[in-house]
Parts: C-alpha cells; sequence; structure tokens
C-alpha cells in the first residue's frame, strides 16, 4: 500500500512538473487595451527595477533546510537570469513570503522582452518554467509629419479667414486633417489646442484612437461653440501626439487663423442713397442729383459674401417700383435703380429695402428706409414763339396759331403725364379763361428727346387768342404727374416756371 502511494506522488510529482507555472506579473505595466501591446511599461517607469510578482508554485519546500531557488529569465537567456533568488523551506502557503523580484534599470531597453521565471525545486526534480509574457518598453515619442500643421478647408485657407458663414454652411464646425506621423498605435491620443497666440496652451479637445481606426486618416472636429467662445481675430491651432506610454511628440506647427465667426445680425439695418441727406431710417432726395439714378447701399457686414441680396425700390407692383437682383459692380453692394422708377416718386415718400436669401433659401427682408424725393427745382419755363421783348403781337401770330415747345426736364420719362394751359382775360368780361394746349396726357418716347413740340407742333389757336383783352397779361401754366396720371399738383400750384408774357395787337 504505502508503495501504491510513493509511486501515485512520483506521478503527480512528475505531471506537475511537466506544467508551467503561472505568469508573472507586471508591476505597474498598463492595463491591457483592444489591439494594445502586451504589459506596456508607462513612460519614464524604465528609470526604476521594474518589479516581478508571482504565486506560489506547487511542490514548494517544506523541510527546514532546504531551499527552492527561482531565477527571473529575461529574453530567453537563461544562462544569465537578471534576478535570483532562495526560499528556505518550510514555507507556510497561508503566509508566503515575498514572492516577487526585479528587471534591473539596465535590462530595461526599449523594444519587447520575453519575460518568465524558473523553479529550481529543493528536491532536485527538473526545472519548472512558468507561462512567458512579453513587457513592451516605448521610449520614442511620435513623429510628426515634417508639414506637420492641420490640414484647414480649403474654403477657409488661403486667405485664413473663417467666417461665421463658413460654420454655417458647414454643420457648425471645421474638420481640419492631421497629417500622417510615424507609426500610430492604438490608443494614441492627439491633443489640439485653440488661443491667441502660437503655443497657446488653451486645450480645445482630445481624439483618442482605438483598434479598429488608429490607420485611417485622423479628422480634428473644431465645434463652431468653442470657436465662438474664444472670441474673433487672430487665432492658432496646433496639436500633438501622446502615446499610450505617455510619450509625448512634439508641438505641430500651427495654422493661423483670422476668425470672424461672430454671426452676423438677422436683424437687417435698412440700406442708404447715396447722396441722400437724413440720418436714420429717414432720408431726403434731390431728384436733381440723381439724374441718371439711384445709388442704394446695403450696409456692410449686412450679408455674407456668398448670400444672394436684392434690392427693393417701393411697393411691389406700384408704379415706378423695381426690384434690382445685381450690384453695379460684383462683389459690392451697391444696386443702382433707375431714373424712370425715381421720377415717380418725386414729391413722394418711396420705401427702399433689401432681401438676404440664407442657406436654407429664406428670404430675410432688412429694416425699411422711408425715401422723401423733394420736388424738381431749376425747370425749364414753356416757350411761346413770336414774343418781342415779352409781348406776345396778335397781329404777328400765324393763323393756326401761337407755337409753344418745352424742352426735356430731368428724369422725363414716358411714365410722365404733361398739361399746358395758357390763361388770359376774357375782352369783354376780364374773366379770366384758359385754353387747354395739352389737356394732360402721357409724354411719349419721341418727346423724353426732344421734348415737348419738338417734333409735333403745339399751339394756342389765334381764335383763342382774339377772345383775350390786349395789353393783358397771357401766362402759361405747365403741370406734369410723374406718377402716370394719378396725381396732380394743384392747379394754383405748377410744378414748372410760368410764362408770364403780354398780348398786344
Amino acid at each position: 500500500m504505502f508503495k501504491l502511494f510513493e509511486l501515485f506522488k512520483n506521478l503527480l510529482s512528475r505531471k506537475q512538473s511537466l506544467e508551467n507555472l503561472d505568469a508573472p506579473r507586471v508591476i505597474g505595466a498598463l492595463p491591457p487595451m483592444p489591439g494594445g501591446e502586451e504589459n506596456l511599461l508607462p513612460k519614464d517607469a524604465w528609470l526604476e527595477p521594474l518589479r516581478v510578482e508571482f504565486n506560489l508554485w506547487p511542490d514548494y519546500a517544506q523541510a527546514p533546510e532546504v531551499f527552492d531557488t527561482l531565477e527571473l529569465i529575461w529574453d530567453n537567456d537563461e544562462s544569465n537570469p537578471v534576478a535570483t533568488k532562495q526560499y528556505q523551506g518550510p514555507i507556510d502557503p497561508d503566509n508566503p513570503p515575498d514572492l516577487w523580484l526585479h528587471v534591473p534599470i539596465a535590462n530595461l531597453q526599449e523594444g519587447v522582452h520575453q519575460l518568465r521565471y524558473r523553479v529550481l525545486p529543493w528536491n532536485g526534480s527538473p526545472p519548472r518554467d512558468s507561462v512567458p509574457v512579453n513587457v513592451t518598453i516605448d521610449k520614442t515619442p511620435p513623429i510628426l509629419a515634417t508639414a506637420s500643421e492641420l490640414s484647414i478647408p480649403d474654403d477657409i485657407r488661403p486667405p485664413n479667414k473663417l467666417t461665421a458663414r463658413y460654420l454655417e454652411l458647414n454643420d457648425d464646425e471645421v474638420k481640419a486633417g492631421l497629417p500622417s506621423y510615424t507609426s500610430p498605435r492604438p490608443w494614441d491620443r492627439i491633443t489640439w489646442y485653440w488661443g491667441p497666440t502660437p503655443g497657446t496652451q488653451e486645450e480645445g479637445g482630445e481624439i483618442e484612437l482605438d483598434d479598429s481606426d488608429y490607420s485611417e486618416p485622423v479628422i480634428i472636429t473644431i465645434p463652431g461653440d468653442l470657436i465662438r467662445e474664444r472670441d474673433d481675430g487672430w487665432r492658432y491651432v496646433w496639436y500633438k501626439v501622446r502615446d499610450r506610454a505617455g510619450n509625448v511628440s512634439h508641438r505641430s506647427e500651427p495654422v493661423e487663423l483670422d476668425v470672424a465667426a461672430t454671426p452676423i445680425p438677422r436683424d437687417l439695418p435698412w440700406p442708404s442713397v447715396e447722396k441722400a441727406s437724413g440720418e436714420g431710417a429717414r432720408q431726403t432726395l434731390d431728384p436733381l442729383q440723381v439724374t441718371t439714378g439711384a445709388v442704394v447701399v446695403i450696409p456692410e457686414g449686412a450679408a455674407y459674401p456668398s448670400e444672394e441680396v436684392w434690392l427693393q425700390w417701393g411697393e411691389p407692383d406700384s408704379l415706378g417700383a423695381c426690384r434690382v437682383d445685381s450690384p453695379i459692380d460684383p462683389g459690392q453692394r451697391r444696386y443702382l435703380v433707375p431714373k424712370e422708377s425715381v421720377a415717380p416718386f418725386i414729391d413722394k415718400e418711396v420705401p427702399v429695402y433689401y432681401v438676404v436669401v440664407d442657406h436654407n433659401s429664406e428670404q430675410l427682408p432688412s429694416q425699411r428706409l422711408t425715401l422723401k424725393i423733394i420736388k424738381l427745382s431749376g425747370l425749364p419755363t414753356v416757350q411761346c414763339d413770336g414774343l418781342t421783348g415779352g409781348d406776345l403781337s396778335y397781329r404777328n401770330v400765324e393763323a393756326t396759331g401761337a407755337k409753344m415747345t418745352l424742352i426735356p426736364w430731368p428724369l422725363m420719362s414716358t411714365d410722365h403725364w404733361i398739361r399746358i394751359t395758357m390763361t388770359g382775360l376774357n375782352s369783354g368780361s376780364g374773366v379770366p379763361i384758359s385754353y387747354p394746349v395739352i389737356n394732360g396726357r402721357a409724354v411719349t418716347a419721341r418727346e423724353v428727346l426732344v421734348g415737348i413740340g419738338g417734333d409735333q407742333v403745339i399751339r394756342v389757336p389765334k381764335t383763342f387768342l382774339n377772345t383775350l383783352r390786349r395789353n393783358a397779361p397771357l401766362t402759361g401754366r405747365v403741370y406734369v404727374s410723374f406718377d402716370g396720371g394719378k396725381t396732380w399738383p394743384p392747379d394754383s400750384s405748377p410744378d414748372f416756371p410760368l410764362l408770364t408774357l403780354t398780348l398786344v395787337d
């Protein structure tokens, strides 16, 4: 029976000798991560001896005068263990001795090292090895690309102008590409900085790579909220890379950006009119200052350069109203209102505003400018043929009547209507009587060029003149409706200067 027990014991001991001992534990190594290096030491951990711990092995020394010897094998150099320790029996499994050894600093060179320990049993049985593990030592920081600065979208650089409009059109963020650096690894961390100086330490954010994306291009997303929070002006963005061990790359070259990220207010201010007087939302314009058309200016910064803007002059569909879609010069915000649209508003007020079409195709109208266009001044006087020193001789008037002419006036157009009267005193009663030389009609296109009576002869009939008192005043009055005959000046206040003459024999 005793012999069977000894045989079983020997077989068990032999079986244990064939099994690997538990793997050593590398103290201070970073926790395992998917795709990460095995037992990676953090930065500077190699400046001190590396502590390695292990479990109590089976068949440990149990007698007082026997020893188990433990050897720490580094990089499979069995002939030269890096550390050795003896453990004297009897070993109490409930209160084991300190089961650890140190790998000397001299052995802690960069690279991947195999580590295991070997037990030389007290009873002379064959040595037993542990399961080996790798120890990774990384002393080299990531090496950035020669051209290390972030790749900024083409819409921003050049001229490196980051606007609120860009953010509005790009999901309120800037995506910058990170140039490839040397040997990216899972769990590298890219930290980027955003601030007012090239070496700013104001951290913007951090990206951690994982085992699925570490080899893919890295994109840094700079949110609009952060950009606005850190104000407009010259700003600098740079980054650095820290690997899982804690080695940090040099700083990248900074990118300089002229930031104007404060959104343009959508409460759009009113426009202004060149050569108009007054301030604020009410201005006055002398039509003689704009005989070739009025120039309306949209305030600088009211719209983004890429936004569509059009100008509205007058209420849509009213006489003289017009919409101007294109500026005078591309890239500017000066719009020309044709003179034909100015004249209908003489001696009236005209609303003027503009509309901005944003990136969502929403039309945003501005506040309105109320523009008062004053009366025309310096207008020509209607003329009558046959005058001599202010007298019109009845005897010298042609049989068909006295010819009258009126040269073109400023802003004259076919939208204007004209009325001309001649008034004298009745020869019998002395009561003023008038003759409608032109009884209210539209100006023709030809008359815009040559004036009234320039082609089509306009006369005061001699038969009318015959009814008038001699040596009495004869007055010519010209009335113009600038809005197509809708409104006329009062009879007592014609627009044009009076023709005052004396009818004589």
